[in-house]
């Protein structure tokens, strides 16, 4: 299925529940694939939980999903990933709280290697989910004609040219519709900023690059990179 075809199938599938169940089962081999590149073992439905959690995932991004998020099955893929991660952190944590209710002591040297292996696991997937997150926004960035190795090159060096990008952040954040404008023709407001904030163009201009990059972490779901561009 064409790209354009799905994405309208999808925007109509968000008020049509007949259509959500057929696309939601047309895509079950792919919601497979995405849980299978993380778990790195063959799953079955029914069988294992994590495909549960990958199909109510697809049906979040189906419900949640912008034509500015790009590409639907990146979208999707992304939204499955994260919550599958979620979904092994919360394991987890259930297998950290075993060590506060006193297991006796030829339990304990299990009980801690069990600890030892879910946290490196959990790492490993931490890992993998942000050189994944990476990937997703290179691609995104390159719509744009903008390449991640731009972006060092393009961010702000000194104290006071980074106060003017957070600014200029936030004032196109916040105010309505302003973003999807920006991100749909790839420029700045210029003129806007100029007034708005009172600070002059070339304070901020060859940083078009940097901003744009924030602006799309903060609007997408990037869980791991927004950590980078918190209090932008």
């Amino acid at each position: 299925m064409k790209n354009r075809q799905l994405q309208q199938l999808v925007l109509e599938s968000r008020e049509d529940r007949q259509k959500l169940n057929d696309l939601l089962e047309a895509y079950k081999p792919f919601i497979a694939s995405c849980v299978q590149k993380l778990s790195g073992k063959y799953m079955r439905y029914g069988s294992d939980d994590e495909l549960s959690v990958g199909m109510m995932a697809f049906v979040q991004a189906v419900k949640g999903y912008k034509p500015l998020n790009g590409e639907f099955l990146s979208y999707a893929s992304r939204v499955i990933r994260n919550r599958v991660i979620d979904y092994y952190r919360k394991q987890k944590r259930q297998s950290d709280r075993l060590v506060t209710m006193g297991p006796g002591q030829d339990e304990m040297e299990e009980i801690i290697s069990l600890q030892v292996s879910l946290a490196s696991y959990s790492e490993e997937k931490s890992r993998q989910a942000r050189v994944l997150e990476i990937q997703s926004l290179k691609e995104v960035l390159e719509r744009y004609g903008i390449h991640f190795s731009e972006l060092e090159a393009a961010s702000p060096k000194n104290k006071h040219t980074r106060q003017i990008c957070r600014q200029v952040i936030r004032f196109i954040s916040d105010v309505p519709g302003l973003t999807g404008e920006t991100l749909q023709n790839g420029h700045l407001p210029m003129a806007r900023i100029e007034k708005e904030l009172n600070v002059k163009r070339k304070q901020f201009e060859r940083h078009r690059k940097y901003i744009i990059a924030v602006l799309l972490i903060k609007t997408g779901d990037y869980p791991y990179l927004a950590e980078y561009v918190r209090g932008m």
